[in-house]
């Protein structure tokens, strides 16, 4: 389960710690072990303590992505004993990750921040963006991951949404994608258990699960089909993604409780949801075997298709 926190100056959304605190007790009664804090930046949301508080009396285990520029002595204080890992953001070796971020010595200054959170005593992990351009550079971050003291490094596609809307030729297509798993294949091996590296991209046999779930004659529970469930800034709860078109929504958290929406969901919008898994089954189907691709950016395209 993600929680998103929008921390931006002019943000006027923002959930209350009381009703997160509710939507994760009730998040771990439906079948969800993790909850994932991301934004914005997590560490501006004064709440954070709390929330990581709460989901650990459900629990939950936690973890929390920032884009490290925010991580501080007394943050990362404040959130020690209640984070089983804080994963940082880096967008590519150190030019690209400046350009990426639009400010020059943005790495050198995550360089310090990445040495707190090792002080700390908090697990660490990596997360990678992967461009278009950038599978050769895989190698050098899994190596950045170990200098660093990481125990996870998670290589994800870039997606045009966010500051990334005008980065659309920079989303990596199916080639780069699938170079990029036996990349990560190559270099897991070469590790062994000193890094655990993760590539979020799939073929079509996950998807099978949601559609098998769809077809029982004993209804399942959401958390057997959708993983993640996404709370918005605003309240809203989408499957998979943030920004997931909002016809497949669950409803808003401030509006009733978790379970109401998810027995509702299964009743209302299963069927059209798991009819649009088959689809993006058939599609990737159709690419022949042993194609990767970003799973979530293709049911986002498929769905939207079918809902309009």
């Amino acid at each position: 389960m993600h929680c998103y926190s929008d921390s931006s100056p002019e943000a006027s959304d923002e959930l209350p710690a009381e009703l997160v605190a509710r939507v994760l007790g009730e998040a771990a009664t439906l079948g969800y072990g993790v909850a994932s804090v991301s934004g914005g930046e997590p560490f501006m949301y004064q709440p954070l303590p709390r929330l990581l508080a709460a989901a650990k009396a459900a629990g939950m285990r936690t973890q929390l992505v920032s884009n490290g520029l925010a991580i501080t002595p007394s943050r990362l204080k404040a959130v020690t004993g209640l984070l089983d890992l804080l994963a940082v953001s880096i967008d590519g070796a150190p030019d690209d990750h400046d350009r990426m971020r639009a400010q020059a010595g943005a790495f050198r200054r995550l360089g310090d921040r990445l040495a707190l959170v090792r002080d700390s005593g908090i697990p660490l992990g990596l997360v990678f963006t992967l461009t278009m351009w950038n599978v050769h550079q895989i190698e050098w971050a899994a190596e950045f991951a170990l200098a660093s003291g990481a125990g996870l490094l998670q290589i994800h596609p870039l997606e045009a949404s966010g500051r990334a809307i005008g980065l659309a030729d920079d989303v990596p297509d199916e080639i780069e994608a699938s170079a990029a798993l036996v990349e990560c294949l190559r270099l897991q091996r070469a590790v062994g258990c000193r890094l655990t590296i993760q590539v979020d991209v799939a073929t079509s046999g996950g998807l099978r699960q949601i559609m098998a779930c769809a077809d029982q004659h004993t209804p399942p529970r959401i958390s057997d089909i959708v993983s993640p469930l996404v709370i918005e800034p605003d309240g809203m709860c989408v499957p998979l993604e943030y920004g997931f078109p909002r016809d497949y929504a669950l409803g808003n958290v401030r509006e009733a409780s978790l379970h109401d929406l998810a027995a509702s969901w299964m009743e209302r919008v299963l069927p059209s949801f798991a009819s649009g898994m088959a689809r993006m089954d058939a599609r990737l189907a159709e690419m022949g075997d042993g194609v990767v691709v970003n799973s979530y950016a293709l049911a986002r395209e498929v769905l939207v298709g079918a809902a309009h």
